[in-house]
C-alpha cells in the first residue's frame, strides 16, 4: 500500500494511485458489453481487449493502492444519479419528444396487433443486422486508420516527440500505443451500442414498432424545425453543447469521473482512431445513451445518427498530422479541442467553426498559444497549409464568430 498522493484539483492524465478505479471501470464496462456481443468469440476477444489494457496502464503508470478509493467510488456512485437526473433536465426538450413518440409506437402497436395477427408486421425486426452491419463499416474503416498509422508509425513519432506527449510515448514501442489507441477506440464504440443491444434483447421490437418509430420521428423532426426557428423550443446541439461543457468539467475535476468515465480518452495517443461519439471514454458513452434515451429511438435511424457522429468524432481528432485521415480538416474547421489533448486544461467546450463556448475564453484561453502554433506548424510541413487559413486559425475567438453575439458584445465592451 503507497502512500496518499497529493490531491489533483485537474486531472490530465492517469497516475499509478488510479489503477484500483480504472481496474473497477473496465471490470464494469466488461460487464455491460459482453452481453450485448453476438458470439462467444466476440466475448473472448473482448477479454483479451480489457486485458490488454490493463497490462498497459501497468507498464506505462504503474499501480498503487489507496484507502481513498472507497471515498471515490462511495462519490461516484451518489454523484452520478444527481448527475444524471441533471441532464435529463437539461435536455428535456429533447428527450421529451423521444419518449412521447416511443409511447405512442407501443401503443400504436398494441391498438394493431389483432388486426395484423399473423402477418410479417409482427415478426421481430432484425435489428442485430442493422447494428451489427452499421458497427462493422464503422470498425473497417477505423482499421483501415489503424493500418495507415502502422505503416507511418515513424512519423506519428516524430510527431509526438517534438509534442507534451513526448513523456507519455517513451515507455512502449510506438506501434503498442498505436493499437492502444485502436482498441481504446473500439472499447468505447462497444460502449455506446452496449445498452441499445440490451434493450433490444430485452423489448423485442417488432418490424411494426420500427415503421411507427421511424415515422415519429419524420414527423416530429417536421414539427420542431419551426418551434426551434421561433425559440419555442432549445435545438438538441445547444443542448449537447451545454451539456459537454458541464459534464467535460466534472470529468477533469473528480477523481472517479476522470479514471472510469473519461480519461480512456485521454490516456491515448491524440489519433481518430479514439474517436467514438464526442470525446468520451468508455462510461461517458454509456452515460450519453442514457441521457438522449437513445434506445428509445428506432434502431435505423440511431445507426445513422452513431454512423454521423462517431465517423465524425474521429477525424476531428486526428491531430497527427502527415498521417490517414490528416489533421488539415482540424484547421479548416477552426477546431480547438487540439490544444485539450496536447495538455491544456482549457478549452473544455466545443470549440469549431459555427461554435465557440464563450466560457473557456473568459476562463482565459487565447486561440493563439504555444501548442496551437504547433500544431499549424507541423500541419503546414507535413500536409501544406494556406498562410490564410493558418491566421484565421490562430486569430478566432469570441470577435471572429458570427454566431456569437453575446461574447462579440461583451469583448468590445471590455
Amino acid at each position: 500500500m503507497g502512500r496518499t498522493a497529493p490531491r489533483r484539483s485537474f486531472m490530465m492524465q492517469y497516475r499509478a494511485e488510479d489503477f484500483p478505479l480504472y481496474l473497477l471501470g473496465l471490470v464494469l464496462a466488461g460487464t455491460l458489453i459482453a452481453p450485448a456481443l453476438p458470439s462467444r468469440s466476440e466475448q473472448l476477444l473482448l477479454v483479451a481487449a480489457l486485458l490488454y489494457m490493463v497490462a498497459f496502464f501497468l507498464i506505462k503508470h504503474g499501480a498503487k493502492f489507496e484507502v481513498r478509493f472507497f471515498h471515490d467510488v462511495l462519490e461516484g456512485l451518489t454523484r452520478y444519479p444527481v448527475m444524471l437526473v441533471r441532464n435529463w433536465w437539461m435536455a428535456r426538450h429533447a428527450i421529451i419528444p423521444i419518449t412521447g413518440v416511443f409511447l405512442l409506437a407501443l401503443t400504436g402497436e398494441r391498438f394493431l396487433r389483432p388486426a395484423l395477427a399473423g402477418t410479417k408486421w409482427l415478426n421481430r425486426f432484425p435489428w442485430w443486422w442493422v447494428v451489427w452491419t452499421a458497427f462493422l463499416l464503422i470498425t473497417l474503416f477505423r482499421v483501415t486508420i489503424l493500418i495507415a498509422h502502422l505503416l507511418r508509425a515513424s512519423v506519428v513519432r516524430e510527431v509526438l516527440e517534438d509534442s507534451a506527449q513526448k513523456k507519455m510515448i517513451e515507455v512502449l514501442p510506438m506501434h503498442q500505443h498505436i493499437l492502444h489507441a485502436f482498441i481504446t477506440g473500439m472499447l468505447a464504440h462497444l460502449s455506446v451500442v452496449a445498452p441499445c443491444v440490451l434493450f433490444y434483447m430485452l423489448t423485442k421490437p417488432s418490424n411494426l414498432r420500427e415503421v411507427l418509430l421511424v415515422a415519429g420521428y419524420v414527423v416530429w423532426s417536421g414539427v420542431a424545425r419551426p418551434l426551434k426557428k421561433r425559440k419555442i423550443i432549445e435545438s438538441p446541439p445547444k443542448i449537447g453543447f451545454n451539456l459537454v461543457y458541464q459534464n467535460h468539467t466534472i470529468a477533469h475535476r473528480s477523481r472517479f469521473f476522470f479514471t472510469v468515465f473519461h480519461g480512456h480518452h485521454h490516456d491515448a495517443i491524440p489519433s481518430a482512431l479514439i474517436g467514438s461519439a464526442g470525446g468520451t471514454g468508455f462510461f461517458e458513452n454509456v452515460d450519453r445513451g442514457l441521457t438522449w434515451l437513445d434506445f428509445l429511438n428506432s434502431v435505423v435511424v440511431m445507426q445513422i445518427l452513431w454512423g454521423y457522429s462517431i465517423l465524425f468524432d474521429m477525424v476531428v481528432h486526428q491531430y497527427i498530422p502527415g498521417v490517414f485521415p490528416f489533421a488539415k480538416v482540424t484547421v479548416l474547421g477552426t477546431a480547438h479541442h487540439v490544444t485539450h489533448h496536447f495538455g491544456s486544461a482549457l478549452p473544455l467546450g466545443l470549440i469549431f467553426n459555427g461554435y465557440i463556448e464563450t466560457r473557456d475564453y473568459d476562463n482565459g484561453y487565447k486561440s493563439d498559444n504555444k501548442v496551437t502554433r504547433w500544431f499549424v506548424d507541423q500541419v503546414e510541413r507535413r500536409e501544406g497549409l494556406d498562410p490564410e487559413l493558418r491566421r484565421k486559425y490562430l486569430a478566432f475567438g469570441p470577435t471572429t464568430s458570427s454566431l456569437s453575439s453575446d461574447a462579440s458584445t461583451r469583448a468590445a465592451a471590455e
